[in-house]
């Protein structure tokens, strides 16, 4: 029987639940992050970052906390460390898979693969079988696994066969005043990989965030192309996008001519895509697309300082943006990063959202990174991905009276952000759609001397359509665990 969730907020008063305390207690840089999507199949996605050899897996269905290996990171561990979980894989420390053969219902790798990835779900993007969208039904364990998939492919995988498998992994940027370091962990391999750190600064330390915008999030919008179709170009006759709207997301042709294709979106008129890369097979009237967060990048904020940074996961690279914009000021001791992609308001759907600002910012899901500045004030920043600039001088916001400062975190869900409140216990709500700050509850159980590094994760049980979050909150400067029930 699916699992129906009526608990109303006027009448139903939110409860914070003790969980199992973590084996450790959370210093500065300590972190929590976990899987929001409800893609994995098991609800066991969550991690809790204590020091570059202390990591631990927490299982919400067990209530239970598991180590996993030392990651083996460069830096120093403190203040500045921070992490983001992606529903993607990285099998290997990459990101897209190609098999060394295969039938129309396995793929078989290279990989040595631990753990079983039953009802993960797997994409083929390019080679034979290109396009496939299904699920893993089985592996087999150990060195050179085999994926059985789930339907059956209409054309047989072979060594040309390129996939993705969202299987879930755990990014860590270290901090350091001589060097860092940046790793992930693949949950399907039990293995940590050690990527680039070039260019970017040796020295890093304050508080730090990183942003995943994965596609797991779902899509944003999605067509049918009306043909006519270029080397690097879509076209869809009947949308009417806004010019450059979809820049830097995702576009991946989801049927028909040239399934399976995944590319970066660089321009867009009100009636076509450009892509970064030239199409391998032209798509035409017969391909399906959906436009999605981007799987490739990850964005780095932080250590007091303006400058923004983006990793590509598929380039092992980083790139130092340039904003035409500049950020009106550093952020500062518990400033927040977070990616919107999931608010509901009819205001936000597709890319034609009404006007948020006067400056010509528009209500879109996916394309934003809202960042409360921290360092004691009440400063709201806004980041445009698609026109690469910050909103000039900040945005104003209602009830905007509540200031953020050292041991402040948040933690965004379907187009809310909760944020912590250094060690008060004190949690708000920030309404994207309503654009305001509203009280949403008070943890009433003990805390210690406030540290920072994000201390709230939100995890979504899956029954079929029904989504179920609970928001988990470690405690500051000790080992306590607890959650609440997120209604209505």
């Amino acid at each position: 029987m699916p699992t129906a969730n009526n608990l109303r907020k006027l009448l139903h008063r939110k409860a914070w639940e003790l969980c199992t305390p973590c084996p450790s207690s959370t210093v500065a840089g300590s972190f929590l992050t976990g899987d929001d999507s409800g893609t994995l199949p098991a609800n066991d996605g969550v991690y809790g970052v204590y020091s570059a050899s202390t990591v631990y897996n927490y299982h919400p269905d067990q209530d239970a906390w598991g180590q996993i290996p030392a990651s083996g990171i460069a830096g120093t561990f403190g203040a500045g460390s921070c992490g983001e979980f992606l529903a993607i894989g990285m099998l290997g420390g990459v990101l897209d898979q190609t098999a060394t053969a295969g039938t129309t219902t396995t793929l078989t790798t290279n990989r040595t693969v631990v753990r079983d990835l039953k009802g993960c779900r797997i994409r083929v993007l390019s080679g034979a079988g290109a396009g496939y969208d299904g699920t893993v039904a089985s592996n087999t364990i150990g060195a050179n696994a085999i994926i059985t998939v789930t339907p059956a492919s209409g054309t047989a995988f072979d060594a040309s066969s390129s996939f993705r498998v969202w299987s879930g992994s755990l990014w860590f940027w270290n901090a350091g005043s001589s060097a860092v370091g940046f790793s992930v962990y693949d949950r399907a391999t039990n293995a940590w990989t050690a990527k680039s750190v070039t260019g970017m600064p040796t020295a890093w330390g304050t508080h730090g965030q990183l942003v995943g915008t994965g596609s797991a999030k779902g899509p944003f919008d999605t067509g049918t192309s009306s043909g006519g179709n270029a080397s690097t170009k879509l076209n869809h006759s009947g949308k009417s996008w806004l010019a450059n709207a979809w820049t830097n997301a995702q576009l991946r042709i989801t049927g028909g001519t040239g399934a399976g294709q995944v590319r970066t979106v660089t321009s867009n008129t009100a009636t076509a895509l450009t892509v970064a890369a030239a199409w391998t097979v032209t798509p035409d009237a017969t391909s399906g697309y959906s436009i999605e967060g981007n799987d490739d990048f990850l964005y780095l904020l932080g250590n007091a300082s303006v400058t923004l940074y983006r990793y590509s996961i598929s380039g092992n690279a980083w790139t130092t943006l340039s904003p035409a914009t500049a950020r009106a000021a550093a952020p500062g001791a518990g400033f927040s990063a977070d990616w919107i992609h999931g608010v509901t308001d009819a205001d936000w759907s597709g890319a034609q959202g009404k006007l948020l600002l006067q400056s010509g910012t528009y209500r879109q899901n996916g394309r934003y990174l809202y960042s409360f500045r921290g360092g004691a004030s009440a400063h709201l920043d806004l980041y445009d991905l698609a026109g690469n600039t910050w909103i000039a001088a900040g945005t104003a916001y209602g009830n905007a009276q509540e200031t953020f400062s050292t041991g402040s975190c948040s933690v965004e869900f379907a187009g809310t952000i909760y944020l912590m409140k250094e060690a008060t216990g004190r949690i708000f709500r920030f309404d994207v759609a309503r654009h305001a700050l509203e009280p949403w509850t008070t943890n009433v159980y003990p805390v210690s001397t406030a540290v920072e590094g994000d201390k709230l994760a939100v995890v979504a049980y899956r029954d079929g359509a029904t989504l179920i979050p609970f928001l988990y909150h470690l405690v500051h400067s000790r080992a306590e665990l607890q959650r609440m029930l997120v209604i209505g």
